[in-house]
């Protein structure tokens, strides 16, 4: 969840180091940053937990070379309530599957896609959510 309010998604059914790049390259190619002086996209700094495939050492090559464009500032252990997706979590609960039940999976993916959908291109409703950062 972007400053400006832009959610970028990426599906995978494994979360690993090589879904973690590819969703960090579609983050570099799709986020909406603006553009410094010098016409190159402004830098991207990444808030994330600790997960293990975010820290994984097959990434650092590829991370030092687009380090112009991206950081990753990684939370204290056990801080879900400094994250700012965590709001976006709590919104999602409530507008899409509290005491809702899902005949498959599918039916939950899919209200989830067209839920998210709304927030794919910069807007107030998430800019107030990342307010903090």
């Amino acid at each position: 969840m972007g400053k400006n309010g832009q959610l970028i998604t990426l599906e995978n059914e494994t979360f690993d180091a090589g879904t973690f790049r590819l969703f960090l390259e579609k983050l570099l190619r799709d986020a909406q940053t603006g553009r410094k002086e010098d016409g190159k996209k402004k830098k991207i700094l990444l808030i994330l937990d600790n997960a293990r495939y975010h820290h994984a050492k097959i990434l650092q090559t590829w991370l030092n070379e687009v380090s112009d464009l991206l950081e990753l500032f990684f939370l204290p252990p056990y801080s879900p309530d400094l994250n700012p997706i965590e709001m976006l979590w709590k919104k999602t609960r409530r507008n899409v599957t509290h005491n809702r039940f899902f005949s498959s999976l599918q039916e939950l993916c899919y209200d989830l896609k067209q839920y998210w959908g709304q927030f794919g291109k910069p807007n107030q409703e998430l800019m107030k959510l990342s307010a903090f950062i």
